[in-house]
């Protein structure tokens, strides 16, 4: 991806979160930053989808069957381990 399309992905990005946002109405964000038990339900939501990703994902017959699924699915892998690491890393720093 060149960095002209990282950036507007980025942007895209932050328009679908801002507009995730909006759509959940007033909600007190202040029990969901790092250190609450809010985030850190966040990071074991998160820890739980790995661990499914692993065992009902990458393990199932027809995922492991096509290359194109097994590499999509691995990717969606790699994010949730990317995701788990990111929450952890600011969630346990609090």
């Amino acid at each position: 991806m060149t960095e002209k399309e990282t950036s507007a992905a980025d942007a895209e990005s932050e328009l679908q979160r801002q507009a995730d946002l909006a759509e959940i109405g007033d909600v007190d964000l202040s029990q969901y930053k790092p250190g609450t038990f809010g985030c850190h339900e966040a990071m074991h939501t998160t820890s739980i989808m790995l661990d499914m990703t692993d065992d009902h994902l990458l393990q199932h017959p027809a995922i492991l069957a096509d290359p194109d699924f097994y590499r999509l699915a691995g990717e969606v892998h790699e994010a949730l381990f990317a995701l788990y690491q990111a929450i952890g890393e600011k969630h346990l720093a609090d």
